[in-house]
Formats: C-alpha cells, sequence, structure tokens
C-alpha cells in the first residue's frame, strides 16, 4: 500500500484538472486550426477545379480537406472529453474536501503522533 496522504492526493487531483483542462484548450486550438486549414485547402481544391485542373490533382486536394476536417471533429471531441476529466476530478477534489477536510484538520491538531496505517486495520 502506497503511503499518500490526504493533502498529497488532493494536490495531485488539483494539478490533474489543470493539466487536462490546460490540455483540452490545446487540443481545442489544434482542432479549430485544422479546420481552419480544411476550409483553405477546400478553397483552393474549388479554385483548381474553376481552373479545369486535372480532377486527379483537384481530387486529392478535397481528400486532403476532407480529412482535415475529420482531425479538427476528432480533436473537438477529444477536447471535450478532456473538459469532462477536469470537472470529474474537480468534482472529486471537492467531494474529497467536503468529505474528509474535517477529519484531516482532527488528525493535524493531535499532539499524540498516530500509529501506522497497518494498526487501524481490520484483521
Amino acid at each position: 500500500m502506497a503511503d499518500t496522504t490526504y493533502r498529497q492526493l488532493r494536490a495531485d487531483v488539483q494539478q490533474l484538472a489543470r493539466s487536462v483542462a490546460t490540455d483540452g484548450e490545446t487540443i481545442r486550438r489544434i482542432g479549430q486550426r485544422a479546420d481552419q486549414n480544411a476550409q483553405a485547402v477546400a478553397r483552393v481544391a474549388d479554385g483548381l477545379a474553376n481552373l479545369e485542373v486535372d480532377t486527379h490533382t483537384t481530387g486529392e486536394a478535397k481528400d486532403t480537406a476532407r480529412v482535415m476536417r475529420g482531425l479538427s471533429q476528432a480533436a473537438i471531441a477529444a477536447a471535450s472529453a478532456a473538459d469532462n476529466v477536469a470537472g470529474a476530478a474537480r468534482a472529486a477534489d471537492a467531494q474529497a474536501r467536503k468529505s474528509h477536510e474535517g477529519i484531516d484538520e482532527q488528525v493535524g491538531a493531535m499532539t499524540v503522533p498516530m500509529a501506522k496505517a497497518v494498526f487501524y486495520e481490520q484483521e
């Protein structure tokens, strides 16, 4: 059993929430940029078609735009999932605080040191 303390666990959960939220925003920006690029490539493909460039070249440009739109949609979905994970981590931290903060304060205020955790386990 790891010697994880209440404070350390809360700090880890809070850091996880911040990290996932930050990464989610980064992924969201990448998705938005991919969408902008997909639109630009689609405009180029349309321009090529208007200039009657061969259909193979025009088709490749359209395929590239389609792939980039898919990337954008996947990135936005991943960012949404990251938002959910960050929210769940914040909720877990709030619940831990609500449920255990008083216990932690009482343990910290004790003048007698606590025994090792194994002492308090049931047989």
